[in-house]
């Protein structure tokens, strides 16, 4: 849904830009686009912030996150100047959490926490619709978690789920959304057992909304299995991720971001046991998908480089453990903050002289 921005024609053109976007036709997104373009300049400024949001959008799925980048900030930017009427309120958050996700993505983590917070500290007191502002917290949350601020991450979680709670119904997908992040949070900070309801509850949420063999249901399943498998109930952890990567495989595909990481989890469940082989194709599998998503110096490839590296120690393959080690470790060492659990394992794991060894 575009926001409201005062001009109907440039509004009817937003939706059918985001409708082409929807249905994978990029050709008619980019067109319809230049067209909003054209008629927002003289329906106003907040017909231009939504505008620059939508065309962030359009640069963003055809995979230009510079130019999508700069779209989101100028939206911002220009919603800035209108916070005295709510929609100005509400383009000004929409489009910050859109920058923050952006960044974070990235893996600029301290970069997302400053647009969030900025936007956040700007619109304080304004008349804001309380999704949006839940919206923000919840991407301060996520940046959090994989900087390794983990109470900021929790205040931020927690705020968002206040504000979900009080206008929304129990069983809305929103507040799915936020209990599957608090799971993995206390995940990260290895509380397992208060991972384990948070997890299970947003699996119940959306599959009562969404059905079964939804792809989001599947991932809250997934988030779910690592935390049984901390658990000591592997055969659970390891079926929910073998059913979560048949959904992600057939409905994104093989190659996607979702398939990769649940390639990866499967793999560290299974590690351990009988399935060494599967397990080092299944951590090559994510770790190519990734390196293609996300770049080869993007910090979420040092979990899987960590556990590749384990199983390379187990198979007594020194030498690529090592190598393997130190990537993670240059991923890591300068985005995350110095007590991340993932970095501390890293850094425990670095063999004598290597660089970043501490002695």
């Amino acid at each position: 849904m575009t926001r409201s921005n005062g001009s109907p024609k440039v509004s009817a053109l937003l939706e059918q830009c985001l409708q082409a976007l929807d249905g994978g036709d990029q050709l008619a997104a980019r067109a319809l686009i230049r067209r909003a373009e054209a008629l927002a300049a003289a329906a106003g400024p907040l017909a231009l912030a939504n505008t620059a949001v939508i065309s962030g959008l359009v640069e963003q799925d055809a995979g230009d996150l510079t130019a999508a980048a700069q779209k989101f900030g100028k939206a911002a930017a220009q919603a800035a100047q209108q916070l005295a009427v709510p929609d100005g309120v509400c383009l000004h958050l929409h489009a910050s959490t859109l920058l923050g996700a952006l960044h974070r993505s990235q893996g600029h983590y301290a970069q997302a926490g400053e647009v969030l917070l900025g936007a956040l500290e700007r619109t304080a007191g304004a008349a804001a619709d309380p999704l949006d502002v839940a919206a923000v917290y919840n991407e301060l949350g996520m940046v959090g978690k994989y900087a390794g601020d983990f109470d900021q991450a929790a205040r931020s979680y927690m705020q968002a789920l206040t504000l979900l709670q009080g206008c929304l119904g129990p069983d809305d997908p929103e507040l799915a959304t936020i209990y599957h992040n608090l799971g993995g949070l206390a995940h990260a900070r290895g509380s397992y057992q208060a991972a384990e309801e948070p997890a299970r509850r947003a699996v119940a949420i959306r599959e009562r909304a969404l059905g079964p063999g939804h792809p989001d249901v599947a991932a809250d399943r997934a988030a779910l299995a690592p935390i049984l498998f901390e658990l000591g109930r592997r055969e659970e952890a390891e079926q929910l991720l073998r059913e979560a990567l048949a959904v992600f495989e057939d409905f994104y595909g093989p190659d996607h971001y979702e398939t990769a990481i649940a390639l990866s989890n499967l793999a560290a469940v299974i590690q351990d046991g009988d399935a060494g082989r599967e397990a080092e194709a299944c951590f090559q599998r994510a770790l190519t998908i990734l390196e293609a998503a996300l770049g080869p110096q993007h910090p979420e490839l040092a979990p899987v480089l960590h556990n590749l590296a384990h199983l390379r120690r187990a198979q007594h393959d020194l030498d690529s453990a090592r190598v393997l080690t130190e990537r993670a470790h240059t991923l890591l060492k300068d985005t995350v903050q110095p007590g991340h659990p993932t970095l501390t394992a890293i850094n425990n794991a670095l063999p004598e002289g290597a660089p970043g060894w501490a002695g």
